[in-house]
């Protein structure tokens, strides 16, 4: 990146047409449309903790007749 481009300003996230917004007016709108639009960090996903799921007790047995849960 060369210094002209550095400084150039940058495009403005938002421009008021029309009225007067005051700072905390045009504060309030930024944050709605950072929120709508799903600007926050990258998503930290973590794989999901299925550890004692109802739906495990449901499941049948599976193996040979001779594995550990078939026997008696």
């Amino acid at each position: 990146m060369s210094t002209a481009d550095a400084q150039q300003p940058a495009e403005p996230f938002v421009t008021v047409v029309k009225g007067a917004p005051t700072d905390q007016e045009l504060a309030a709108l930024v944050v709605v449309l950072q929120a709508a639009r799903g600007g926050g960090g990258p998503a930290v996903s973590k794989p999901a903790d299925r550890w004692g799921a109802p739906q495990d007790r449901l499941r049948s047995d599976w193996g040979m007749p001779t594995s550990y849960p078939h026997r008696h």
